[in-house]
């Protein structure tokens, strides 16, 4: 059947359908849901409706379709961030509409975005952005502050400028027109000097120069932000003294009008007034306007001080700008002040104490206080400059400064010397002066005088004398002139007397007291005296006083003008005792000047000329007593300044007698030479001792010496002296003139060495050697010569002992060098006489000297030498004698080459780490001699340094080398060894044993010269296998195998080597330094041989010799 669907409504719970299967309504209030459904209550696909025409209605699928198609991100806009609804999408704090807002929250990176904002244009300045910032050139807001923001032109402004990001470059548009244009400065400073469009809007921008687009830059204008006025106004002024023209001035005279003229500056086209404070009690002036009167443009103002009555005044005038119509209005209202000197006329007036005097000498002539009486109103100089003038009437005057409070001041008083000229007070000529004082200022009718005043000044009597002694030009150099001396002098003169010239003025009556109990003189002008001024001098005579000092006094009275004076004057005379004497020859001491030639002493027996003035022994190395034998001349030392040399006779005095003299007189400069005395100088002592302690021609003295040429003197000892007949002698002082002028001379013919101490010698083979124990040789029969002339030498070290020449190429000193004393070597015939050299020992003929001890060295040495000697005297030190014909052979030092310990090493073979040792028993002279196989001869025929070797075979160690030695010891050494030449001619032989077990092979070390080396192992196969009695040969390779030896019938290998190689072999005559050499046993051990022995026998011929041996 056909389905019927009628649409109508039906209402059914919840829902309402639109016909009885038509679609539903649903509606759901729990969930706030309304839904159109199907039938079976699934949502409809399709609901279809027209275009809606109101903001309530639904849209349909064509209006959203047509609205989709033309909204993109050029089209849409961002909108309102938030309900407000102002539009912002960033707020920058503390700024526009929050300025005073610090704590907003809404702020971003982009500061341009806005609800009216296209979201491409907001995209593409997000991204500048991001990229700025990437570049670090982000720049997100700008800020700034000014030091100033208001003032008078000029004004300079400094802005701070803070921002946000990293701007280098800032633009400020200062808003007067200027620009500063991409600075790098963030505290610029600009100065404004037109305010025609102030106040000023002032732009800054922070950008990056390096930067882009949106976030690279940001700008602030901040409106009337700096304000300008016009220049600031300094008020000012000035007086004149017309009402135009002419120049300031800052004074007047009492009563006179001054102009005064308004000098305020920066006034220009502004309203102004002013006031004027006079400061004189007057009434201000005022001034309405610039240009009336006293205005900066207005006619200068005249205005007269109120007056005082001769009393000086200052007046501190003020102006003050009251108002300015432009100017800034911190600088409103501003002032100046400035002081007027008001001067008025005065009347000085002034008292004296006195008004007559004398011309007094302690005063240098009259003083009179004069007193300032003037009236008070007499301004100070601190203030007006003014001075008071004292004009004494003398040619001179006084400056004193008004209010000072000096001398002469208001109220105060001065004093003032009135004095003659020299000219007036010698003619005794009376003067009147006459002065006045004066007011000096700066008013015009300036200065203001007193009445005047006279002062009279009369002559001084002036007592005036010179006092001297008659004889100035005799005193000594500190004594003045008057100075006296007591007694006469040389000449007879009295030194006691003084002259006195009276130069006294205006007086005419004169009384000396001479101050030593005498008389006084009484002297005046009338006949001109002695003594009065118009007379001679007064003389007056001390010499019978006491030494001390005397005062003479002179006393001048007379009337020169109006009053009876009187005057005394003093000086002082010292008499004074002559001086001691100088001191005479006796005092003197006289010494040797010529240098000495040694450290000597007199010798025993010496000629002496002089009676015994020294001894034997006394030391001829003092300044009284020295040996001389080559001096030319001989002097003393110069004796200076004895007196007397007015009178008497110096002579010079040589062994007791006058070899020469001088008779003197009073007359000066008796110098010469005399013999041998010699007179250096002679005068007075003021000249040749000191002028300060003597007068003159009261002592004379001389200076002086002795010289002698030696060769006016016999050998021995002679004495000087110098002598004066009345004053006395000298010490003596002694000369030793000695015969043996050279050097002393050993001589050793007939000398020679023995043996005097033998000590613990050292045997080496078989020779003896100086080792320890303090050993001694002594020298026999030697002399010497020219050893003590008439002085001996002061010393311990007479006798020298010394190295010799060395032999054999050793070195070093057998000896100690020592030195031998008198004692030590004197003879049998002895040279000293209780421990003194006896004078001419060895002169003439050889002394012949007792045995002297030599000492043998204790040093280490190695060492064969002959010895020398020398002496020594005062004339120095002769040569070393020819050498002794003996040789001395020492060895204290540790043997290198040790026959009795041959090195064999430790690590060689087994069973011993002992060295090898040198073994006898081989008698006869062969290469290789028979032996006991049997034998031990490691601990059986050991060899020791005494072994006796003379007459042997035997090779000698000498000096620690091995050597082929045929030298007779017997003769010519010390100590006295074998003779070792006698039947020694042929070669010689070196033989040493050593033990080891466990070997077959060893190795031989060795510098030097061989003519042959063996090789044996007694009581091995080698023994019988060898055609050499048992030997086998260094020289000759090994055969390879089995048993060294020639006698293959015995075992033997058909081959007497045993070089492991051929380069093993030791040759003849080859010199060798320190190499090696292989030997071998072959297939024989020393352990199979008797002690475990092993032989080795070395061979030298002439010429050979090892330094060193041993065996690896």
């Amino acid at each position: 059947m056909a389905q019927v669907k009628n649409y109508g409504l039906i209402g059914v719970g919840a829902s309402l359908q639109l016909g009885k299967q038509g679609p539903k309504l649903k509606g759901n209030a729990d969930a706030g849901l309304v839904q159109i459904v199907g039938e079976d209550n699934a949502t409809l696909s399709r609901l279809q409706g027209a275009n809606a025409s109101s903001a309530t209605d639904f849209v349909t699928k064509a209006q959203l379709d047509a609205q989709g198609s033309a909204t993109d991100g050029f089209s849409l806009t961002l909108g309102n961030i938030d309900a407000t609804g102002d539009g912002d999408w960033h707020i920058t704090p503390n700024q526009g509409d929050y300025a005073s807002n610090s704590t907003v929250t809404r702020q971003g990176a982009v500061t341009s975005l806005s609800n009216t904002e296209k979201v491409s244009d907001a995209i593409d300045k997000l991204n500048e952005t991001a990229l700025n910032i990437y570049n670090n050139t982000y720049v997100r807001d700008v800020d700034y502050t000014t030091d100033v923001s208001s003032g008078g032109a000029p004004l300079t402004a400094t802005l701070n400028i803070s921002t946000t990001g990293n701007p280098n470059r800032y633009t400020i548009a200062w808003g007067d027109g200027t620009t500063t244009t991409a600075t790098t400065d963030s505290t610029p400073t600009h100065t404004y000097s037109n305010n025609a469009l102030s106040p000023f809007d002032v732009t800054v921008t922070a950008f990056h120069n390096t930067g882009a687009g949106e976030g690279s830059s940001a700008s602030l204008q901040k409106n009337n932000f700096i304000t300008l006025y016009t220049a600031n106004p300094v008020a000012g002024f000035g007086f004149f003294a017309a009402s135009s023209g002419g120049g300031a001035i800052s004074q007047v005279d009492d009563g006179t009008a001054l102009y005064f003229e308004n000098q305020t500056t920066n006034i220009g086209s502004a309203s102004a007034t002013y006031r004027i404070e006079w400061g004189d009690g007057s009434s201000n002036a005022s001034v309405a306007a610039d240009t009336d009167s006293g205005g900066t443009q207005g006619s200068r103002l005249a205005h007269t001080f109120t007056t005082s009555t001769e009393t000086d005044q200052l007046r501190t005038v003020k102006l003050t700008l009251l108002t300015h119509s432009t100017a800034d209005p911190s600088t409103v209202p501003n002032n100046t002040s400035a002081v007027v000197k008001v001067y008025d006329t005065h009347t000085p007036s002034v008292s004296l104490d006195d008004n007559s005097g004398i011309n007094e000498a302690a005063t240098s002539g009259h003083v009179v206080t004069f007193s300032n009486t003037t009236e008070a109103g007499v301004g100070t100089f601190a203030d007006f400059g003014i001075q008071y003038r004292y004009v004494w009437g003398d040619g001179t005057t006084n400056t004193v400064n008004a209010g000072s409070g000096a001398a002469g001041d208001t109220g105060g008083s001065i004093s003032h010397t009135f004095a003659l000229t020299n000219g007036q007070q010698t003619a005794g000529t009376a003067v009147d002066f006459t002065g006045n004082l004066e007011v000096i200022s700066s008013h015009t009718g300036s200065p203001f005088k007193s009445s005047n005043f006279t002062v009279h000044v009369e002559p001084d009597i002036r007592a005036a004398i010179t006092g001297t002694t008659t004889t100035p030009t005799l005193r000594s150099s500190n004594d003045n002139i008057r100075t006296l001396y007591k007694g006469t002098d040389l000449s007879g003169t009295n030194r006691a007397v003084v002259t006195v010239d009276n130069t006294t003025q205006n007086a005419n009556a004169y009384v000396y007291n001479w101050g030593d109990s005498s008389s006084n003189d009484n002297v005046t002008e009338a006949g001109s005296p002695a003594g009065s001024v118009s007379g001679a001098n007064i003389t007056h005579d001390y010499s019978g006083a006491t030494a001390g000092s005397y005062t003479l006094t002179l006393t001048a009275t007379g009337q020169p003008d109006l009053t009876v004076q009187s005057d005394s004057v003093q000086t002082v005379f010292a008499l004074e005792d002559v001086p001691a004497a100088p001191t005479s020859l006796s005092g003197k001491s006289l010494s040797l000047s010529t240098s000495s030639q040694d450290t000597s002493k007199l010798a025993h027996g010496a000629t002496d000329a002089t009676g015994g003035g020294i001894s034997a022994g006394q030391s001829l190395n003092t300044t009284t007593a020295r040996r001389y034998d080559s001096t030319t001349g001989i002097s003393t030392n110069n004796i200076t300044s004895a007196w007397r040399s007015d009178s008497g006779t110096l002579s010079a005095i040589i062994d007791g007698s006058a070899d020469g003299a001088k008779a003197f007189s009073t007359s000066t400069g008796e110098t010469g030479t005399f013999t041998s005395l010699v007179i250096t100088a002679e005068g007075d002592a003021y000249d040749q001792i000191s002028s300060t302690t003597y007068p003159k021609n009261y002592y004379q003295v001389f200076s002086g010496r002795v010289t002698k040429d030696i060769s006016g003197l016999a050998k021995g000892v002679h004495s000087f002296a110098l002598s004066h007949s009345t004053t006395g002698a000298t010490n003596n002082v002694y000369v030793v003139k000695d015969n043996v002028d050279s050097t002393p001379t050993i001589s050793l013919s007939g000398a020679s060495l023995a043996e005097e101490t033998a000590g613990s010698k050292r045997y080496v083979s078989g020779i003896p050697y100086y080792n320890s124990g303090s050993p001694q040789v002594k020298l026999q029969n030697a002399t010497v010569s020219n050893l003590v002339g008439e002085a001996f030498l002061d010393s311990t070290s007479i006798f020298y002992i010394a190295s010799g020449t060395n032999a054999e190429s050793t070195s070093g000193s057998a000896v100690q060098q020592e030195f031998r004393t008198y004692a030590q070597i004197d003879g049998s015939s002895t040279m000293l006489n209780s421990g003194v050299p006896i004078a001419q020992t060895g002169v003439g003929s050889g002394y012949a000297l007792g045995d002297v001890v030599v000492d043998i060295t204790n040093s280490s040495v190695t060492t064969v030498e002959a010895i020398k000697f020398r002496a020594v005297n005062v004339n120095g030190t002769g040569s070393y004698s020819s050498e002794t014909s003996q040789k001395i052979q020492v060895w204290t030092a540790s043997p290198t080459f040790d026959e009795e310990n041959i090195a064999v090493s430790d690590s060689l073979g087994a069973g011993f780490d002992d060295d090898g040792k040198r073994v006898t028993g081989f008698g006869a002279s062969a290469d290789t001699p028979s032996f006991n196989s049997s034998t031990n001869n490691y601990t059986g025929n050991v060899f020791t340094g005494a072994t006796t070797v003379a007459g042997t075979s035997e090779a000698v160690v000498r000096w620690n080398t091995l050597q082929h030695f045929d030298t007779n010891l017997s003769s010519g050494y010390l100590p006295v060894g074998p003779d070792l030449n006698t039947g020694r001619s042929g070669a010689q032989y070196f033989t040493f044993a050593f033990r080891r077990t466990t070997m077959a092979n060893f190795v031989i070390r060795l510098s030097g010269t061989v003519s042959g080396v063996f090789i044996a192992a007694p009581g091995t196969g080698i023994d019988s296998a060898s055609s050499l009695n048992g030997w086998i040969d260094a020289s000759t390779t090994y055969g390879g195998a089995g048993t060294p030896g020639a006698n293959t019938g015995s075992g033997g290998n058909g081959s007497n080597g045993c070089a492991f190689t051929s380069g093993d072999r030791i040759f003849d005559g080859t010199s060798y330094s320190n190499q090696t050499f292989t030997m071998t046993l072959g297939d024989q051990n020393a352990t199979d041989s008797t002690g475990n022995n092993i032989l080795v026998r070395i061979k030298l011929e002439d010429g050979d010799s090892l330094t060193a041996l041993s065996i690896e």
